[in-house]
């Protein structure tokens, strides 16, 4: 095979899989996520919450047992963004591996670990908000949503 058509096929896969991911965004991002994730993830502060469902502790001060450990917002906030992206890049993984395998294509693993590894950061600190937070509208926002979030 002549470097013009290896080249021409590379671009071929790097389309189809372009195509791919923004067919399965949707799918990883949202339908697979689940719904307190994606209120919660976001989430950052010193304060104090609840570990099963994110409450602030002053509302309730009184859970005992399971219910009653706590952790600060900002730790609460890193856990329910590594559960979302865990399940985006395994979805991410899966629809790789599919179209890779049914194009003929055996990529490396060590190639596909580090393609979704490198999507994973880049999700998670999007989905953190942290680079947001320069923007005072967006902190003003993201503080309504987190006292918005149902006990």
């Amino acid at each position: 095979m002549t470097d013009r058509l290896r080249a021409i096929e590379g671009l071929a896969l790097v389309a189809a899989l372009t195509a791919v991911f923004d067919g399965v965004h949707a799918l990883g991002d949202q339908f697979v996520q689940r719904e307190h994730d994606a209120m919660t993830k976001g989430m950052h502060g010193s304060h104090l919450v609840y570990k099963n469902d994110g409450s602030p502790v002053e509302e309730n001060p009184w859970r005992h047992g399971k219910e009653g450990r706590t952790c600060t917002a900002s730790a609460y906030g890193r856990r329910s963004v590594s559960r979302h992206v865990a399940s985006y890049s395994a979805v991410q993984l899966a629809s790789t591996l599919a179209v890779t395998r049914t194009l003929g294509y055996r990529v490396p693993a060590s190639a596909l670990l580090t393609g979704a590894a490198a999507n994973a950061i880049t999700h998670g600190i999007i989905d953190r908000r942290d680079p947001l937070l320069w923007n005072p509208v967006e902190l003003h926002q993201m503080r309504d949503r987190q006292a918005s979030v149902p006990a």
